[in-house]
């Protein structure tokens, strides 16, 4: 009889909880920003896109460094075209590539003082130094953290990049819609993503906005691929002239700033893209100073400052505004959403994906 009544008392409190939590376990949120500690980390300003008169750039190595020095980055990769511009410390080494002679013969406002290259040490300015080029014989793809170039055909350079460790990032997929819509078609990213691991991120904002079909490419892979297999977003000045310089960058929120911690923030979606149509002249973009995700409540809270709106998308639709977002009543097919903030003059700042079941 006792036995009887505790277990009637017991199921009648079971059926009061669920009552009131709405009968629910929670959402399953992959967030990207789980392990950023927003009080004890920094904030690292990087550029994975640029070019020197080392291939189709207007400006010599040290000057680029420089100048993105100066405007306070604290990581640069340097893409010369199918050419590793590294390390910073040995510039004077390079030889200038064909490009760039044939360049200096052609372009009226070429100086020969552009291929005089100088030495730049990256430990003394405070910049992390990328190993990095554009592989562009075919998709254009930025490769770091390996000296590989040359390859012919996408999977050859994805299979040779893997091969030395390195990561590689498809650059301005805009481009291919344009160009190669019956090629480059998003089965085509798809494979591309789903074969290989150290693929980890896409362009979304390349010098300035030129293909604003990039984040709808970008959309529509995270809609197939999310929760499962994150694709991160990134924005970069693809510079060549000095007026192409600054309106694009990523923030890292790393512990420090090492080789080995941006790799690893770069991988892992430990970022936010920016856009900045009038450079550092301009208005300051929006700034996130912490994310919070209630899993059991299906809610994602943004604290952020200088910002005019937020914006949540999912699937290329945006689903919501504000600072704060409940999943529940979104959609029950929803894969993933993020967050863009804009500022004044039009800047942007926005999240990586938060992979939802």
């Amino acid at each position: 009889m006792i036995n009887r009544l505790y277990t009637k008392t017991t199921l009648l409190a079971v059926v009061l909880i669920l009552l009131v939590t709405g009968c629910s376990t929670g959402w399953d949120i992959s967030n990207p920003y789980a392990e950023v500690d927003w009080v004890n980390d920094s904030r690292f300003k990087a550029n994975f896109h640029t070019h020197t008169t080392n291939s189709d750039g207007r400006m010599n190595p040290q000057t680029v460094v420089d100048t993105y020095h100066q405007l306070g980055y604290d990581i640069l990769a340097i893409t010369d075209h199918n050419e590793v511009t590294y390390p910073w410390t040995n510039f004077t080494a390079i030889e200038p590539s064909t490009t760039s002679l044939n360049r200096m013969e052609s372009a009226p406002e070429a100086m020969p003082e552009d291929l005089i290259y100088e030495n730049r040490d990256p430990a003394a300015l405070g910049m992390i130094d990328i190993q990095s080029n554009e592989l562009s014989r075919h998709h254009h793809m930025g490769s770091f953290f390996n000296d590989h170039n040359g390859t012919t055909t996408e999977e050859e350079s994805l299979q040779a990049t893997a091969a030395k460790n390195g990561i590689t990032m498809l650059y301005h997929p805009g481009r291919y819609q344009q160009r190669n819509p019956e090629i480059y078609n998003l089965q085509w990213y798809l494979d591309a993503y789903g074969n290989y691991d150290h693929l980890f991120g896409l362009e979304v904002y390349n010098q300035g906005d030129r293909y604003p079909n990039d984040r709808r490419m970008w959309d529509s892979i995270l809609t197939v691929m999310m929760p499962d297999r994150p694709v991160w977003g990134y924005s970069n000045d693809d510079m060549h002239s000095l007026n192409q310089l600054g309106r694009n960058w990523t923030e890292l929120i790393l512990p420090e700033l090492t080789h080995e911690s941006v790799r690893h923030g770069m991988v892992n979606g430990l970022s936010f893209f920016v856009y900045a149509p009038e450079g550092h002249d301009g208005p300051s973009p929006p700034v996130i100073e912490s994310i919070t995700v209630n899993e059991r409540r299906g809610r994602i809270d943004i604290n952020a400052t200088g910002y005019e709106s937020i914006v949540w998308i999912s699937g290329g639709r945006v689903l919501h505004e504000g600072g704060s977002v409940n999943l529940a009543g979104l959609g029950e097919d929803l894969s993933y959403i993020r967050a863009k903030l804009y500022g004044p003059g039009e800047t942007v700042t926005g999240t990586q994906p938060f992979g939802i079941r």
